[in-house]
């Protein structure tokens, strides 16, 4: 196949998986608000819970006020992060104010608030994470909160979107009189929270072996080559105490080969020194991660 035409066919594809990315996060964000929040009066922050109280005053629907309300965003956003950004945001936005819409009609599936509020924020961070993993703009306060931290950098992004949120749940508080669903929005703000990192980050676990040892680093690194298929990096290490000069030796393996390289250890070098912690966000050769600090107008498509 020409070099060319599998360039435009690689492009294509990622184009397609942005848009599938952007289509089932924001259907999941909207199922959480129609299924559990809007029937609860529970406004979770974001443009969604801004939508639902100025629907209780208007006679507009959320998905309307959500599109409504973010036109002055985009419009900012279109100077401060260019139009590719842009682009894409408003993408997100017209198909989150278009599903917010489309299933209002559903009945919310329960009136225990404890119960709404934590499937309502699990439903909203899963939309979150594919979003995230899609590498789509955000919408909502996110994009609000990435305007602002451009303008005002000594808070950081999530103290930014904390805050946009905070005062939707206050608005809220004002507006049904009841401080109840206010602190279970506020329960359902941190579950989404929870969820979004664990998806980014939940799998892509793996443990970092920090090993100290005078035995021969070829017999070790080719053993966790050969039987588990990783790589070993050698670092010229000295104590300090007696000044004697020693091998580090660096390995990060999956959960389910911790085991297999504490095997290894005990076999070729059962006197080593060794500090075992957990990573997450691994990127590179073997790990496929997700790196969530590059601004999305930065990734270009290969």
């Amino acid at each position: 196949m020409p070099a060319f035409i599998k360039s435009k066919k690689q492009k294509l594809l990622t184009v397609l998986r942005e848009i599938g990315h952007l289509v089932v996060g924001n259907i999941l964000v909207a199922l959480g608000f129609d299924l559990f929040f809007a029937g609860n009066s529970i406004a979770a922050g974001g443009f969604g819970g801004l939508g639902l109280v100025v629907s209780h005053y208007l006679p507009v629907s959320v998905g309307t006020v959500v599109f409504v309300v973010s036109i002055p965003v985009l419009v900012w956003s279109f100077f401060v992060q260019g139009w590719r950004y842009t682009l894409s945001a408003l993408a997100s936005t017209a198909a989150l104010s278009l599903f917010t819409d489309l299933f209002a009609p559903l009945p919310t599936v329960t009136n225990n608030l404890i119960l709404a509020s934590l499937c309502g924020g699990a439903l909203y961070g899963l939309g979150a994470a594919v979003l995230v993993r899609g590498h789509v703009s955000g919408s909502g306060t996110d994009l609000l909160g990435r305007l602002l931290i451009t303008k005002f950098r000594v808070l950081t992004l999530g103290i930014f979107v904390m805050l946009i949120d905070a005062a939707v749940i206050l608005l809220s508080v004002f507006t049904f009189g009841d401080l109840e669903t206010g602190i279970y929005a506020a329960l359902s703000i941190a579950v989404c929270s929870w969820v979004t990192d664990a998806c980014i980050n939940g799998f892509n676990k793996a443990y970092l072996f920090q090993i100290i040892t005078d035995v021969d680093a070829d017999v070790l690194s080719q053993a966790v080559a050969e039987r588990l298929e990783r790589g070993v990096t050698l670092v010229p290490a000295r104590g300090m105490y007696r000044g004697e000069p020693h091998n580090l030796l660096l390995a990060v393996v999956s959960p389910g080969q911790v085991y297999d390289m504490k095997d290894i250890l005990r076999e070729l070098a059962p006197d080593a020194f060794v500090v075992l912690s957990p990573a997450s966000e691994i990127l590179g050769e073997g790990f496929h991660g997700v790196d969530v600090t590059v601004p999305v107008k930065n990734l270009k498509n290969e």
